[in-house]
């Protein structure tokens, strides 16, 4: 069966960048199919009226306002409201290509049945951030919890896990691996390979492809961002150690708290943040080691 454009929904989860999303979905007009569907899911306080009262002239337009913050509930939330067999999901601060539900729609109706996530290309200008390794394709996750990526390359492959802010996923697959776990805390860190990890679990597959293309404006407001990032190690700690629990790698949790530590020493050397950044380290590896598994 063909996958027509009224069977996909995108997704645009967001938090305190309502003026930003916004833009994004401007550009989304600009598509080069109609008849899809576009959700917005706020986590932002205050509703916006411009977000709420928007009218899409060629997709189906539907805000959520929810007051739960999280990236994994807001994607999970988006899912439960989506109408689509195919759900892509976009960062709220990029800029589609204007044939990016046509490249996802391309993939999913030549690919075989078992490829159940494919992640597109991520331009970020003057960054090498979705680049860090010519030799590989996509997301891959070492032994010692560095996550290494290239999501802006021509080649395409087979890969671990695809980048949060530009994939696209079979519904009956999403639901089939449980959504997003929503124990990936704060800035979510990991939440993209744990749910790559998680599709390969149930013997589906992850491709990555450079035709469905975003660039990401990393805009340096909103999100959920904390304003000291020494805060963030926190998270990143946190999500690190509970990822490695979570699918039987607690043998290499010694080696873990050396890359994590490692991370926070050579930020604190570039002086992005004090030696406060070790204690969010310390208590966050703590804390992943005793959070509760749900899935």
């Amino acid at each position: 069966m063909v996958i027509t454009p009224k069977q996909v929904s995108l997704i645009i989860p967001t938090y305190n960048r309502q003026s930003v999303v916004l833009n994004t979905i401007e550009h989304l007009t600009k598509q080069t199919l109609s008849d899809f569907e576009v959700i917005i899911v706020d986590q932002t306080k205050i509703k916006d009226s411009n977000l709420e009262n928007y009218r899409g002239n060629i997709f189906n337009y539907k805000y959520i306002k929810i007051t739960e913050t999280g990236l994994p509930n807001a994607r999970n939330v988006g899912v439960e409201n989506a109408k689509g067999d195919i759900l892509i999901f976009i960062d709220d601060d990029s800029i589609p290509a204007v044939d990016l539900v046509q490249s996802y729609l391309n993939l999913f109706n030549n690919l075989g049945k078992d490829v159940w996530c494919i992640g597109g290309r991520v331009i970020e200008k003057n960054t090498t951030m979705f680049r860090e390794r010519d030799s590989i394709v996509g997301g891959w996750i070492t032994w010692y919890g560095k996550t290494l990526k290239n999501f802006d390359t021509d080649k395409s492959g087979e890969c671990e896990w695809s980048a949060g802010g530009n994939f696209a996923v079979i519904k009956k697959c999403f639901m089939e691996v449980g959504g997003f776990d929503s124990n990936f805390i704060g800035t979510a860190v990991m939440e993209d390979g744990d749910f790559g990890y998680a599709i390969k679990k149930n013997n589906g597959r992850v491709y990555y492809f450079p035709e469905p293309i975003i660039e990401h404006l990393r805009i340096p407001t909103g999100g959920l961002r904390k304003n000291k990032p020494a805060e963030k190690m926190f998270y990143r700690a946190h999500n690190t150690v509970y990822f490695f629990r979570k699918y039987n790698k607690r043998r290499f949790l010694l080696f873990v708290f050396i890359y994590l530590n490692g991370v926070a020493l050579k930020d604190l050397v570039h002086k992005k943040h004090g030696l406060s950044a070790f204690i969010w380290t310390w208590c966050g590896f703590i804390k992943g080691l005793f959070t509760k598994q749900t899935k």
